[in-house]
């Protein structure tokens, strides 16, 4: 039975991924601030060292297959009109960047015996289009983080080679989450066609399959029907 940590498993990507992977048979170690419906649930907050910390310690030194990081923050009023780059607080920028792009870099780190232990072990990184160059969206901190996240792939798969530890960044537009679907639905986001749920976990399915002799380093997942 494989075991994937999956951080931001209580809802979203996270929490659609979970109940997948559990669907398959894996087992499920979900880490979030608010309870996680599928598997053991790990409360903590990631934005923190405490909690990378009370992560590490809860995994212990079990095999871990999959270390999957979906969950992130983004700023007030990201994505929409309400965004103003100038009122944005410095407690605000340092706790996203803390949590998008510091605790990715922490869990590998901290983690990475338990995904040798797998003899293939995989991190997949939830990026966004946004950190795709080219596509960036005016949400300063947010994109910064997603930009940066292409250099934390990068180097990990460097640094974790010899450990068989392959790192993966999913970049996606929008994804048919409950809160993606609402905002579209209440106007917030314009009209659109997200990519659906299905495609974003068959991406996973895929990386997860991939040999200990190869790494798909970046996969870019983007809408056919953009905002009009």
């Amino acid at each position: 039975m494989p075991t994937y940590l999956i951080i931001g498993a209580s809802r979203g990507i996270g929490g659609a991924t979970a109940q997948h992977l559990a669907d398959q048979g894996g087992e499920i170690l979900g880490v979030s601030r608010n309870p996680a419906a599928v598997g053991h649930w790990i409360e903590a907050d990631i934005g923190t060292v405490d909690g990378i910390s009370k992560v590490v310690k809860a995994v212990g030194d079990r095999s871990i297959d999959g270390l999957l990081y979906l969950g992130g923050v983004w700023e007030k009023g990201a994505f929409t009109d309400e965004y103003d780059f100038l009122s944005s607080p410095a407690e605000e920028t340092l706790q996203l960047i803390a949590v998008n792009l510091t605790a990715p870099i922490l869990l590998a780190q901290g983690l990475a015996q338990n995904l040798a232990k797998a003899g293939s072990g995989k991190i997949i990184l939830m990026g966004s289009m946004s950190g795709v160059q080219n596509t960036a969206s005016r949400e300063v901190a947010n994109t910064a983080s997603k930009f940066g996240l292409q250099g934390v792939g990068e180097a990990l798969n460097l640094s974790l080679r010899e450990h068989r530890i392959a790192t993966t960044v999913i970049n996606p537009d929008n994804v048919t989450t409950p809160e993606v679907v609402e905002d579209i639905a209440t106007g917030v986001f314009g009209d659109q066609a997200p990519i659906p749920m299905e495609d974003m976990t068959a991406t996973i399915d895929y990386v997860l399959r991939v040999s200990a002799d190869a790494v798909p380093s970046v996969i870019n997942l983007r809408q056919i029907k953009l905002e009009e």
